[in-house]
């Protein structure tokens, strides 16, 4: 008698699967879209290490009695909703523990108290304390952000906190006589030739308020820091029509910025969808992405990023895939059929994503409009990683081989290669982005006379041997 015994490397449990598990809520509903402040049929966003120290999830969507509700969080392999339900018009913006209180801020209407069936005024901002619930007395309007820094709690709203002045943003000072404050001037007051605000989204960040900015253009574009006197830009900004900045995260102490810009549309952009700032300048992130990424977050100290398709670096992750200094990683999904993925997070961590409606397949296997991922998305079996350190060699050669002098020049520009070459362009362009000169040199030719017509501050752009040099140069 012979026994024979087969093993294989595919052990149970590592399947690196999406599972479908929408346990709590309602499975089989389709929600009109019927005006502009209405959110999809199922709209779900995830918020990590929230108030109290628990990972929640917020927006809108019916529970398993086919009762609106805006906040939860999974108990007992469960959803779990908070101890309030809406109507059909309520919706979500962010969530956040400030002292005691859980803070819910978004529009609310037809709020009724779950422990006794009672019936509280419509507000844009909830305040909920064990199974107590009530909405605060200030009118915002629509809140879409909170941050806190220390005691001060910041809000972004879509505008009025009284009639005496406009403004999207206000600090809550706690105390008996707590008052909501502007926490600064709008617009900047070196900038009035443009509009200036923020954009649905404020942080506290060392000591100062970062906001998105895609109303002003230039230096104070894309990203913007109020420093409690005056505003400050972050480079050169976001240029372009096109461009604009959709999140920022703070990763291993450096601000990180995603959204539609490309150096395609001004060679003033940051970089390809995404970039980094060290404090001084903005960087490249891994080569660059392929397209505009919707949202950044953080977590178990990897930078994770939502792209609306696919391409990070010169790997083919559509999606979502990590950023650990060096490369991204993560696992492809392969023929996502409908609605595309809408939001990722983690809860009680595992990796989650969320789907609008019930038409999506991956891998030709049906997923319900909340699935989590069974294996390790970033290291598993089924990862795929862009080249190791893609982006970082180019950037040191870039300080290190090209070089340009002298700077500020009266007209005549030496350029240093690193070797002779006969594919040396040089392009110089106006700070608004506009090209204004354009030269082909031939070996061994390293210098440039500029026209004697341009004189001030330009951006200079050398390509030579695969190498990319960026420098603003002053032309007297």
């Amino acid at each position: 008698m012979f026994v024979c015994l087969v093993l294989s490397n595919l052990s149970i449990g590592q399947s690196q699967s999406w599972i479908p598990d929408s346990e709590g809520l309602l499975q089989t509903f389709q929600l009109p879209y019927t005006n502009q402040a209405a959110p999809y049929a199922f709209n779900i966003k995830f918020k990590t290490n929230g108030p109290f120290g628990k990972d929640y999830i917020y927006g809108h969507w019916l529970d398993s009695d086919s009762l609106f509700r805006c906040v939860g969080t999974r108990v007992g392999g469960k959803w779990v909703s908070l101890p309030f339900h809406v109507n059909s018009s309520s919706w979500t913006g962010d969530i956040i523990q400030y002292g005691d209180t859980i803070y819910v801020g978004g529009y609310f209407d037809g709020v009724i108290r779950d422990k006794d069936s009672i019936s509280i005024p419509s507000s844009c901002l909830l305040k909920v304390f064990g199974d107590s619930v009530w909405t605060s007395p200030d009118y915002f309007g629509f809140i879409f952000d909170f941050a806190t820094d220390g005691d001060s709690l910041l809000v972004y709203t879509s505008g009025y906190l009284d009639s005496n002045f406009f403004t999207r943003s206000h600090v809550l000072k706690p105390g008996k006589s707590a008052i909501w404050q502007n926490p600064y001037t709008i617009p900047h007051p070196t900038d009035s030739t443009s509009y200036f605000g923020a954009q649905r989204r404020v942080e506290f960040w060392k000591g100062d308020i970062i906001t998105i900015n895609n109303i002003s253009s230039g230096h104070f574009g894309g990203l913007a820091r109020w420093d409690g006197q005056q505003w400050h830009g972050y480079g050169d900004g976001v240029r372009g029509g096109f461009s604009s900045t959709f999140d920022l995260a703070f990763y291993r102490d450096e601000l990180y910025m995603s959204g539609s810009f490309t150096k395609a549309e001004s060679p003033l952009n940051p970089g390809e969808f995404i970039a980094r700032w060290d404090g001084a300048k903005w960087n490249e992130v891994g080569g660059g992405l392929q397209t505009g990424v919707r949202h950044l977050f953080v977590y178990d100290d990897l930078l994770y990023c939502h792209a609306v398709q696919s391409g990070y670096g010169d790997a083919n992750i559509p999606y979502l895939a990590a950023w650990d200094g060096h490369q991204w990683c993560g696992t492809v999904m392969h023929n996502v059929g409908g609605d595309p993925p809408r939001s990722f997070g983690f809860v009680n961590d595992t990796l989650w994503v969320m789907f609008s409606y019930l038409i999506t397949t991956i891998n030709g296997d049906p997923v319900s409009y909340l699935n989590y991922f069974d294996g390790d998305y970033v290291n598993g079996p089924s990862a795929i990683c862009s080249t190791l350190g893609l982006g970082e060699e180019e950037n040191q050669l870039e300080g290190q081989r090209i070089a340009i002098y002298p700077n500020p020049s009266s007209g005549i520009l030496n350029i240093s290669l690193p070797e002779e070459t006969n594919s040396t362009k040089v392009r110089l362009y106006s700070l608004s982005g506009q090209l204004v000169y354009e030269q082909q040199l031939s070996k061994p030719q390293t210098q440039v006379k500029l026209p004697q017509s341009l004189n001030g501050l330009y951006l200079l752009m050398v390509e030579s041997v695969g190498q990319v040099l960026t420098e603003k140069v002053l032309v007297e």
